[in-house]
């Protein structure tokens, strides 16, 4: 009888046991009876332990995907943080490629270049697009020291804008390799447009003149440094030109400074296009100019760019309705043959300068030894006038003024005299120039009026016939501010009335800033001096400025009177003095009478007060005294009519 155990239909949970206990029976009937029976609940853990593995990866997996999902949430932040931190920078951001190329920008970087953004940027670079920060063809040498060192800070480079404007910017630049190739250049750029602006136009108002343009002197000495070193490397010649305006403080003291400012921009064209392309043309003083010739090929290029400048310089200027002429002077010196430094070259041209303003106006003269003989004797005298008044070594004399008719003496000029210890006694003609062009003259002749004041009154107080005094004035005194103060101020001092003090002037002084002289005068005849004009005739003669300044007296200038009566244009400009004066109601005085024949000549033309050789030598205070004290001149020459 069957168990019914053995009949019984399995549970569907038994089914895995008999499918694993099959091959296990098949196993167990072929084992080999020398091996361990292995029990079926071995097998059972065995599984267990794979399911736990299978369990552990795959929560190894999850935290792997997970810390993955969490780097790159982090890297995408740090992205972000990092773009943020480019986009938003306040100085701008670069990279380009080993070309130059532009690689990425930042916003600020976009902006210096004029764009909304660096995306507007970047879609307007096309591949074939110039070296980014730094103009085209420079690159190789900008990046040469760049790669030696890695890095380069404080670049200064103009670049141009996305509307062609140019702008300044600071570079700082460095390198990224990859072992020995450069994958990139990136920096920082700050725009600094505004501050070179400044600096240039700090450095423009260092080196160039603020009305002209011109270089300055300060930039004109280096110019000349650096043509003189070429030169001498070029073994080629050079010159330098001096070029001094006169007659500017006139017109601009009596027209104003926009009329002085106009001239001197008309001037200043007017120069430049005299020289030309070959030369550089320098304001190194108020009315001072400075040409470089820096190459040429004979001293005759000198001289005619020179006369060339002089000619337009003597063509009459018109500005609002005002015509003004200028007169200019131009020294020349050249290198190697009068120096061979800037130095050498500035003394010449200067000698040469002042040869040609003693030659008259609008004139060029070239440096010679000569020259520099006079320039150094001239410096000794100047040397010499500047204790001349300390040691008293200046002394005035007299030379009567004679009325024909009677031979009484009616007046007398002081003439300045200098007895130098060592060169004695210095003629006038020697050094009077020399103290007007030193400046020299404002003290000398305040000296000169003073001393001959108070030798008139001393004279009156002696007893003497009061007479009156001349003495000439130079135009630098008398122009000079507080002159009527002056000499207000000496007749007060020496007690001298001012009907007995008669200053000379000549017609140029009268006429530069005629407005000016007008009032200075009319504030002297207030004062009751007396006025002459002296050395007629030589100047501007004309009835009208005569009208207008109501002179006392007119002096015939000695070189008319030389060649009286042999000369016949000297005979009609006399005459036709003397017959001026005469309508004007104004004292004449024939200078520089030393015959018979001048004399007679000038009492046939009625003109009667006289000075010259012919009656009297400037002569010392003693031997006018005695002059004065007779009363009369020698009446063996006063002849009868």
């Amino acid at each position: 009888m069957q168990s019914t155990s053995s009949s019984r239909v399995p549970s569907p949970a038994a089914a895995p046991d008999r499918e694993i206990a099959k091959p296990l029976a098949i196993a167990e009937a072929n084992r080999d009876p020398d091996d361990v029976p292995r029990k079926p609940f071995v097998e059972r853990r065995r599984r267990r332990a794979i399911e736990g593995s299978w369990q552990e990866a795959l929560d190894c997996l999850h935290r792997v995907v997970l810390g993955y999902e969490k780097a790159n949430e982090q890297l995408k932040a740090e992205e972000d943080k990092y773009r943020s931190i480019f986009e938003e920078a306040l100085v701008g951001l670069f990279r380009v490629d080993a070309e130059g190329r532009p690689l990425n920008i930042n916003r600020a970087m976009a902006c210096i270049l004029g764009y909304e953004s660096s995306e507007e940027f970047l879609a307007c670079v096309s591949s074939d697009v110039a070296p980014l920060l730094i103009l085209p063809g420079c690159w190789q040498d900008w990046t040469a020291s760049i790669e030696e060192a890695g890095v380069r800070c404080g670049i200064e480079v103009q670049v141009r804008c996305r509307n062609g404007e140019s702008r300044w910017i600071r570079v700082n630049v460095r390198t990224a390799r990859e072992g020995e190739r450069i994958l990139y250049y990136e920096g920082t750029a700050e725009d600094i447009t505004d501050r070179k602006h400044t600096e240039i136009r700090n450095q423009r108002l260092a080196y160039y003149d603020s009305l002209t343009g011109l270089p300055n002197r300060r930039l004109f000495n280096q110019r000349l440094e650096e043509v003189v070193v070429a030169a001498k490397w070029s073994d080629r010649r050079a010159a330098l030109l001096l070029l001094k305006i006169d007659r500017f403080k006139m017109i601009n003291d009596s027209l104003g400074d926009q009329i002085g400012d106009h001239l001197l921009k008309e001037v200043t064209e007017r120069i430049a296009t005299g020289v030309g392309e070959k030369g550089l043309v320098a304001r190194v003083a108020g009315t001072e100019f400075a040409i470089i010739l820096p190459h040429i090929e004979d001293v005759r290029e000198a001289g005619a760019a020179a006369e060339n400048v002089v000619t337009r310089l003597n063509t009459e200027f018109s500005f609002l309705g005002h015509s003004l002429s200028v007169f200019c002077h131009v020294g020349i010196s050249l290198f190697p043959d009068d120096g061979r430094d800037a130095e050498a070259l500035m003394k010449c041209a200067d000698v040469a300068l002042c040869s040609a303003r003693e030659e008259g106006a609008n004139n060029f003269r070239f440096f010679t030894e000569e020259m520099n003989s006079q320039m150094l004797d001239q410096l000794r005298l100047e040397n010499g006038l500047r204790v001349a008044l300390a040691r008293n070594e200046l002394f005035l004399v007299y030379q009567p003024q004679v009325d024909i008719r009677t031979g009484a003496v009616v007046g007398l000029e002081a003439l300045l005299r200098w007895q130098h210890p060592e060169l004695g006694l210095v003629p006038p003609t020697r050094f009077i120039g020399v103290a007007e062009n030193s400046g020299l003259i404002v003290p000398i002749g305040e000296w000169v009026l003073r001393t001959a004041c108070a030798q008139a009154r001393k004279w009156q107080d002696q007893g003497l016939p009061p007479v009156p005094v001349a003495v000439n004035v130079s135009a630098i005194q008398f122009r000079r501010q507080g002159f009527r103060e002056l000499i207000r101020q000496i007749l007060q001092e020496t007690g001298l009335e001012p009907k007995y003090l008669e200053l000379e002037l000549t017609e140029s002084v009268l006429l530069n800033n005629a407005d000016v002289m007008f009032s200075i005068i009319e504030e002297l005849r207030a004062l009751g001096v007396m006025l002459a004009i002296d050395d007629f005739g030589t100047g501007y003669s004309s009835l009208g400025y005569l009208r207008q300044f109501k002179v006392n007296r007119l002096k015939i200038a000695r070189s008319f009177v030389q060649d009286v009566p042999v000369n016949a244009d000297d005979v009609a400009i006399t005459t036709a003095i003397i017959n001026m004066a005469k309508a004007l109601n104004l004292a004449v005085l024939a200078e520089g009478v030393e015959n018979e024949a001048q004399l007679s000549f000038l009492r046939a033309q009625q003109c009667y007060t006289i000075q010259g050789f012919y009656f009297s030598r400037p002569v010392e205070v003693e031997e006018i005294v005695e002059r004065l004290r007779s009363g009369f001149i020698q009446q063996d020459k006063i002849a009868v009519e």
